[in-house]
């Protein structure tokens, strides 16, 4: 719901004692796309219409740390950048803004999603009690941009559809947990997610579908559920898919006729390159330890190889391998290593 973006930026805004926030998804191969609060939305317009968007020395050097939450503008902003006459340095003067903290978040189509949050002259910078509550948010973020910059930030319409059209499986379900309508991509999964007694979805697989149904909204869900995204296989030897339930709320449920989630799907390939560890930790909320040892399982490391690489214990890399199973909603390193070989769009083929 790419309207509500402005309201949600806002509420977030507020919660973070900032004034504005912004999304911005910068891609070379896509116009710029961004929303923001309307106290900002003016100069953020007026930005993207120079050379600056796609350049942005700070974007790209806060995409280059790789760190999985939101940073103060000093870690990514050099001193120039800061104090001397510049465009990223007069966007700031223009809005009011004396302090701003920002995070970057990988999609699989390789553009960056930014979101930043800024506050004025006479307060004090962010502290790290308001970083980490803005991390908290960082995982549902992750999900919404990934569907706002395959959307391409347009309305979406009144279907499945739509996601058919642009290569996502994807299903409406109620807040009882009825299946409401599912699009042509998402009945060629088969067996592996289907409809179930009392037209409730349901996975093949028993343990995805203990995470499935803890994550579907139904009467009998009492507290958020902890995994919204996991893995998971069509077939022994297809290759995996990830599953992700995204809720809708408000206006949303209402454009998907009074759906209470999503559930859309999204292909990784067996035979294709690693994944970047930024979209890790963007879909499945690892740190930046628990990303750096999937992806070097991924690559064909034993686990004492990777405690040897690292310089730790092996109870250290056991203790983040066990966390990484319980983010991905998988139970054992060759389905984790499977997973991980590389990340796509969903494909018919």
């Amino acid at each position: 719901m790419p309207e509500l973006w402005p309201e949600v930026l806002g509420h977030i805004a507020k919660m973070s004692n900032a004034h504005s926030g912004a999304l911005l998804i910068i891609d070379p191969k896509l116009p710029p796309l961004f929303a923001a609060t309307p106290n900002v939305i003016d100069t953020l317009a007026e930005f993207a219409r120079t050379p600056y968007w796609y350049e942005n020395p700070p974007a790209h050097r806060l995409r280059s740390i790789k760190y999985s939450g939101f940073l103060e503008r000093a870690d990514f902003f050099t001193h120039d950048e800061i104090n001397s006459d510049n465009p990223y340095h007069a966007n700031m003067e223009k809005i009011g803004a004396a302090w701003q903290v920002g995070s970057v978040i990988d999609m699989p189509d390789g553009e960056m999603a930014l979101f930043t949050f800024e506050r004025g002259h006479g307060l004090p910078d962010f502290d790290a009690g308001e970083l980490a509550r803005l991390d908290t948010f960082r995982p549902h973020l992750a999900r919404a941009s990934m569907l706002a910059s395959r959307l391409k930030l347009d309305r979406a319409q009144a279907s499945v559809a739509t996601m058919n059209v642009l290569g996502i499986p994807a299903c409406v379900v109620a807040a009882t947990g009825v299946v409401l309508a599912v699009n042509r991509l998402f009945e060629a999964l088969g067996e592996a997610l289907r409809p179930a007694a009392f037209g409730r979805l349901a996975a093949r697989d028993r343990h995805i579908d203990k995470l499935l149904q803890a994550a579907l909204p139904g009467p009998g869900q009492t507290s958020q559920p902890e995994v919204r995204s996991f893995p998971m296989r069509r077939s022994e030897g297809d290759p995996a898919i990830v599953v992700h339930i995204i809720p809708l709320h408000r206006s949303a449920s209402d454009i998907f006729d009074s759906g209470a989630a999503i559930v859309a799907v999204t292909g990784y390939s067996v035979t294709g390159n690693l994944p970047s560890d930024t979209v890790l930790r963007g879909l499945f909320d690892l740190s930046v330890a628990e990303a750096g040892i999937a992806t070097e399982l991924s690559a064909g490391k034993t686990v004492k190889e990777i405690a040897l690489l690292r310089g730790v214990s092996l109870a250290t890399v056991r203790t983040h391998l066990a966390q990484i199973f319980r983010k991905t909603g998988t139970n054992q390193q060759g389905q984790l290593i499977a997973l991980l070989k590389g990340i796509s769009g969903h494909s018919e083929d």
